[in-house]
Parts: structure tokens; C-alpha cells; sequence
């Protein structure tokens, strides 16, 4: 229940933008990519970078949007907008990420910063997006009219397709992290693992081998928020290995 909660809820997006039809090859897409869609803050860090890639063949004009995410005790998620400022001071109690605008060459990379200036007293989320957009006059990018002008021009006469931005949710974690996971493997199909701490923990490199470990399941990986709990399959005749993540700390498991 909990895993489809976490991965349906709070997964990060994949947003298709739609600017035209066909795209002849003199004029090729940005393509940008992100890595991990999830970034965790851990409380011994006060920011985070992350590389935002363009494997396309064209200049990508990307926008940063940011959206705090609120999970209820009944399990509904709301996300609303993070405001800049409130009155004439920048809110210290949220995530600031900068920069906003990003202006990506073909085959390059630029790297966008995550901070918490403030105190850390409970977990927050956030779900950062990374949108390719046409520039436009006065957008933020720092272009001219003329620029923006022949930039729009070749895009949209070329037919300009699709173009893919994508999401990470950023767990800020709190400064004072309690670590408290219960892992009970006496249950015949599965191994229940409950967090009753106050900071997520990752359930990472999850697979299933044989009794010689020759034989093993693909690998998956799991973010388990306070208060949840979650049941890792187990199969007759094979054991089960994961790598439990809490903070800094790391502890390989077989059962």
C-alpha cells in the first residue's frame, strides 16, 4: 500500500510540451536529463548540487519550478507553490534552489543548487522540475529581442516536436534525526520494515538470489517516509538482500 502511496503520490513527473508536428533534422531537439529522480538532504549537509544535462543537439532553455509537498496523516498529498519572499525578506524555513533559469549548451551541463538556509525542526519535501522551454522577451534568460526572435524562428519553422522535462523530489531532512527502523523477518512471504523515526530511510539495492547467490532479481530501491511501513517479498529457497540508509550510516542485510 505504502510503496504504491510513495511512487504514485510523490514520484516525480515526466512533462511533455507540445510546440508542433514534425521536425526536420537541421533543427534538433534539446534533450536534458536530471540522474536520480530523488535527492535527499541529509542533516549533515545545508545544500546539495545536482547536474542538469542537454544530450540533444541544440541549445536547451530550461525553467526551474519548485513545489512543496504536504503528505496527510490519511495519505493525500498536496503540492503548492513556494513563494520567493514573504514581505521584504527571503523566507528562510524552505527550500531556495537556484538558479532558476538555466541556459544548457549542446553536450554540456549546468548545475543547479538545492539550500536550507534555516532550522530544520521536522522532514520537508519539495518536488523541483526541470522545464525546457521557447524563450521568450524578458522570460529570465537574458536575451535580446533579436536573439529570442531567431531562436523561436528556426525552432517553430522546423516544427518544433516534443520536448521532455522532468522532476526530482527533494527530502530535506531534520537537523535532529531520529533513526528508529523495525525490521521483522519472522512473517513467512514477506519482511516488514517500519519506520518509526522521524527522517526517511532508503531500502537500497533490494534483490532476491539464490543460496549460492548466483542467481539474483533486478535491484530496486525504496524511500520509506516517517511513520510508514512496507513489506519486502521473500521466496522459499532464496534470500533476501538489501542495503538499509539511514542518514550517513549504511548496513547490508540478508535474510
Amino acid at each position: 500500500m505504502y510503496c504504491v502511496y510513495l511512487l504514485k503520490k510523490i514520484a516525480p513527473f515526466s512533462l511533455a510540451l507540445i510546440f508542433g508536428l514534425k521536425m526536420p533534422a537541421a533543427f534538433a531537439l534539446p534533450e536534458i536529463g536530471i540522474g536520480s529522480m530523488y535527492d535527499i538532504m541529509s542533516p549533515e549537509s545545508q545544500s546539495i548540487n545536482k547536474r542538469i544535462y542537454n544530450t540533444g543537439s541544440s541549445t536547451a532553455f530550461v525553467r526551474v519550478d519548485m513545489l512543496e509537498v504536504n503528505i496527510h496523516k490519511s495519505g493525500k498529498v498536496v503540492e503548492s507553490p513556494v513563494k520567493e519572499v514573504s514581505g521584504n525578506s527571503l523566507q528562510k524555513e524552505r527550500l531556495i534552489v537556484t538558479p532558476l533559469r538555466m541556459i544548457i549548451p549542446p553536450s554540456g551541463f549546468q548545475s543547479a543548487r538545492f539550500m536550507w538556509p534555516g532550522d530544520r525542526n521536522v522532514e520537508k519535501y519539495y518536488r523541483v522540475r526541470f522545464v525546457p522551454v521557447l524563450p521568450q522577451k524578458d522570460d529570465g534568460f537574458g536575451l535580446s529581442g533579436k536573439e529570442v526572435a531567431d531562436y523561436r524562428k528556426k525552432a517553430l519553422t522546423a516544427g518544433l516536436n516534443v520536448m521532455a522535462g522532468y522532476g526530482t523530489l527533494v527530502i530535506v531532512q531534520p537537523s535532529k534525526p531520529i533513526f528508529n527502523t523495525q525490521v521483522e523477518s519472522s512473517l513467512p512471504e514477506v519482511i516488514r520494515v517500519t519506520n518509526k523515526g522521524n527522517a526517511t530511510i532508503v531500502l537500497e539495492d533490494i534483490r532476491s538470489c539464490t543460496s549460492v547467490g548466483t542467481e539474483c532479481s533486478s535491484a530496486t530501491r525504496l524511500f520509506l517516509l516517517p511513520g510508514k511501513s512496507k513489506a519486502v517479498e521473500k521466496s522459499k529457497g532464496r534470500t533476501t538482500y538489501f542495503t538499509l540508509i539511514e542518514g550517513e550510516n549504511r548496513k547490508k542485510l540478508r535474510f
